[in-house]
């Protein structure tokens, strides 16, 4: 496909471009092949950039996909990162779930498109955790309230996602996670503000660092959880459970307070 002029100037490198090398023999080959190692390094980098900002630029009229501006191997995530997203947004449960587990393999595949993957997932789980689960029994008779099954397996995905390989926070604030079983899941830093958790089995999840302000533990099991650094202003604590170092429970509302000034700088630092 032919480049526009606009695109053209894209890939253009500042001072005329990749300048022809005037060595001789074997010489003027090496260099041939480093411009072209160049070229092709550029070429992937722009790629990249294209992916990031959703696999589309459109430039002079022209629509590009980032999969022609990419090897072989970054096309190949791009198709199957596509191709999960529309999994991700059927009306079929199976292939929802399918869609989920499919965008884990590319984050596990491509750690630059980690933050991508888990980002749309949290999105997913933030947009549906609300539906009530399971439907309503016949005669529209309500049931016992549990976590939607494609969201408990996003959740689980995102709970053991490679860390080390975030951007930044996992924006979960506001979920509502109502009876999830989580056992063992790592939301280390995550943003859980707000968050539902009535009734949560968190037993020896890690937390730490993770924003709790205002999120009701209610009835949760948080025992062996790493609450290190965790935000627990406003939170209100399963009453069986015993109140972190550092925090006290209102008189009044029940919820979490910093025990002292002390404590609190303690935290901060």
């Amino acid at each position: 496909m032919a480049l526009t002029p606009a695109a053209s100037r894209m890939l253009a490198v500042p001072g005329g471009g990749w300048p022809a090398p005037r060595a001789a023999g074997p010489a003027r080959q090496l260099s041939l092949q480093t411009a072209r190692d160049t070229a092709r390094g550029r070429l992937l980098t722009l790629g990249a950039g294209l992916l990031a900002t959703g696999g589309l630029l459109a430039t002079g009229g022209v629509l590009f996909t980032a999969r022609k501006m990419m090897l072989a191997r970054d096309g190949q995530v791009a198709d199957r990162y596509a191709r999960a997203i529309e999994h991700l947004g059927s009306d079929k449960l199976a292939a929802r779930i399918g869609g989920i587990y499919a965008l884990e393999r590319v984050a596990r595949d491509s750690a630059k498109n980690q933050p991508a993957v888990m980002e749309m997932l949290a999105a997913f789980i933030r947009e549906h955790s609300h539906a009530p689960w399971p439907p309503p029994g016949p005669g529209g008779q309500a049931r016992a309230r549990s976590l939607r099954p494609d969201v408990h397996a996003a959740m689980i995905v995102v709970g053991r996602r490679l860390a080390e390989h975030d951007a930044g926070r996992i924006d979960l604030a506001r979920a509502d996670l109502t009876g999830a079983d989580l056992p063992g899941i790592t939301l280390a830093r995550a943003d859980l503000g707000g968050a539902r958790l009535t009734g949560a089995n968190l037993a020896g999840a890690n937390l730490a660092g993770a924003d709790l302000a205002d999120a009701d533990l209610s009835g949760a099991n948080l025992a062996g959880a790493n609450l290190t650094l965790a935000e627990l202003t406003g939170a209100r604590w399963p009453a069986d459970e015993p109140v972190p170092a550092g925090w006290k429970q209102h008189a009044g509302s029940g919820q979490l307070i910093a025990a002292d000034t002390r404590a609190q700088l303690a935290k901060a630092g």
